[in-house]
């Protein structure tokens, strides 16, 4: 593997400070950023309200942790108005636009086994729901069990999702490897910081499920968290010219 793919050791503080930064980011391009993220504020609430007519509320919680194997296949959007908050541009809509257009074969490739995992998350979440509850009454210690199990599934499915895309996802937009390289780079990254990426993790998840039980907030969470992923891609994988200069003398 090139020597531009060796991951970074990065600190757990240096996740706090991204989330910081992604903030500051965030308020520079309020409007677009927010914009984009109400697209998935109003699938949320439409999927949600659905549910809800069926009488399937305790869907809600699995199709919440859901969106932490489809949310990779958003990031280009958000990364090009991080880009283009950090360059010192005025992000516009626009940029989610060109992020979009600009994203190689490889980020729709991911995107596709990301949005396959879904599927297979949800089918099983609904087979486990009808064997679990099915048309009985939704007795609080039946609906926990539910989600217990679930949640057990799911997050075996989000481990695999977070270790092939959390830095995958740049580094194929930023043309620096190919869709084999990206994903290995990522697994390696990911298992180089074992004290700051399951932090990361446990960020992502909380902050995704929590939001997404009240959609609104995913306008402010969408954005901050994707800005966030940008700044430590870039500490763990910074760009050639930020690298240190080689010793000539070793």
């Amino acid at each position: 593997m090139p020597e531009i793919l060796d991951p970074r050791r990065v600190s757990v503080a240096a996740v706090f400070a991204a989330v910081a930064g992604a903030w500051q980011a965030f308020r520079c391009c309020v409007r677009p950023a927010a914009g984009f993220a109400a697209i998935f504020v109003v699938i949320g609430v439409a999927i949600f309200a659905l549910l809800i007519h069926f009488g399937l509320a305790p869907m809600m919680l699995p199709f919440a942790g859901g969106f932490l194997l489809v949310g990779p296949a958003v990031l280009a959007g958000f990364f090009a108005l991080h880009r283009a908050v950090a360059s010192g541009r005025r992000a516009a809509f626009g940029d989610v636009l060109e992020g979009f257009r600009r994203a190689p074969r490889g980020v729709w490739g991911l995107s596709a086994a990301c949005c396959l995992l879904f599927l297979i998350w949800v089918t099983d979440a609904a087979t486990v729901y009808s064997f679990m509850i099915g048309g009985e009454a939704q007795d609080v210690a039946t609906v926990a069990r539910f989600h217990g199990w679930t949640g057990a599934m799911g997050a075996v499915l989000a481990c695999i999702v977070f270790n092939i895309t959390a830095f995958a996802v740049p580094l194929l937009l930023d043309g620096r490897a190919t869709l084999v390289g990206a994903v290995t780079a990522s697994v390696r990254a990911v298992f180089a910081n074992p004290t700051a990426m399951p932090v990361w993790a446990l960020i992502l998840a909380v902050a995704v499920i929590a939001t997404i039980l009240f959609p609104p907030l995913l306008l402010v969470s969408l954005p901050c968290l994707a800005f966030a992923s940008d700044l430590l891609y870039l500490q763990v994988y910074p760009p050639e010219s930020a690298r240190p200069e080689p010793n000539p003398e070793r």
